[in-house]
């Protein structure tokens, strides 16, 4: 399968809202956890349905529900009936490859994101689809499948630390895209290192596997060049809109999340261009090697040139040459040959050919 586009022959065809699960399962079964907190109350919990959310839940509490495992697609219309969620935004919910914005409509707010993580063992970066539906009262997240992207925010809520448990729903979301954000700049501060350490072995070596290396680090780089580009364009819209799940005092948060998302794309267009330069000096560093051997080569040949020349004028089948009857003619051909190798040896040197 494609890393940059996800096959869409489960979809091909099916009217708009269709609930289609397009990506790689990565669980066997769905799975619901539910955190429900106030000030002074938390309820953490795994469900097995719906029906238990509203049971036993703290007065004036945000609820938050983290969806594990997006191929049941029954559970997601479900919860898309429960939560007033229009097909449309089910339907990019259940795509894996959808690239990240923002949706708002009368019942709530979407967005999608991308998790992004870096394996340094296999060198490659890989991502998870993320999905967050904001309402009144309630955040919804969708993942692919069970991950600690957001276990920093649980274990605020769970330890009361900051002013999360004293805010509404959108300071969650704040809070949780914060977490995926810093996610994203430490896996291009990671794949940075790795580029920026490549820098001498590329200005010294000429090894097919460089240029091999070069590659990988260039997809991996476009890999998240393609979730932090829309990132920053989200972040815009989000910034410009009115929206009435975000309090007025949370869009400074956002605006900070603005600045993260632009340092991202910043880092990530300075080590795009710097894999372009590895490429470059690379075939620049075999073409000036190959251009070295062509010189020495070339060096070799003038050098033989008069020689040649010399022995072909002896070589020739006169019957008279006065040259070949002296007792030391064949001595004095050798010194001038010498001689002249090592003249232009010495002018070789002086012109800085060698």
């Amino acid at each position: 399968m494609a890393r940059f586009l996800k096959s869409r022959k489960s979809s091909h065809g099916a009217s708009p809202g269709s609930l289609i699960f397009i990506g790689n399962r990565k669980m066997e079964k769905s799975e619901i956890h539910l955190i429900a907190y106030n000030k002074e109350t938390l309820i953490e919990k795994q469900i097995d349905n719906l029906d238990e959310i509203q049971n036993g839940l703290p007065d004036e509490s945000v609820l938050w529900i983290n969806i594990y495992g997006l191929q049941d697609t029954q559970l997601i219309e479900k919860i898309g009936e429960k939560f007033t969620i229009p097909p449309l935004e089910l339907e990019d919910i259940l795509n894996t490859d959808q690239r990240p914005k923002i949706i708002e409509n009368e019942n709530n707010l979407t967005v999608f994101l991308k998790v992004l993580e870096y394996d340094q063992e296999n060198t490659r970066v890989a991502g998870d689809h993320i999905s967050m539906v904001v309402g009144n009262n309630y955040v919804i997240t969708f993942q692919e499948r069970v991950a600690r992207y957001f276990e920093p925010v649980r274990e605020r809520i769970r330890n009361n630390k900051g002013r999360i448990r004293k805010t509404g729903p959108d300071y969650l979301a704040y809070a949780l895209i914060d977490t995926l954000v810093d996610g994203y700049l430490q896996s291009i501060e990671n794949l940075g290192a790795v580029i920026e350490n490549m820098e001498e072995e590329v200005f010294t070596e000429t090894r097919k596997e460089i240029v091999q290396k070069i590659y990988r680090l260039k997809m991996n780089v476009s890999f998240i060049r393609k979730s932090v580009f829309p990132l920053k364009e989200m972040m815009l819209v989000l910034n410009k809109t009115e929206s009435k799940f975000i309090q007025k005092k949370t869009y400074s948060f956002f605006k900070d999340l603005l600045d993260l998302s632009t340092q991202a794309m910043e880092a990530v267009d300075i080590y795009y261009n710097m894999t372009n330069d590895y490429l470059n000096i690379y075939h620049a560093n075999v073409g000036n090697r190959t251009n070295d051997v062509m010189k020495v080569l070339t060096i070799f040949a003038s050098i033989f040139i008069p020689l040649t020349f010399i022995a072909g004028v002896y070589g020739t089948n006169f019957d008279f040459l006065p040259e070949l009857h002296f007792k030391y003619s064949y001595f004095i051909m050798l010194g001038l040959m010498v001689v002249i190798a090592g003249a232009m040896l010495y002018y070789f040197k002086r012109k800085d050919w060698l």
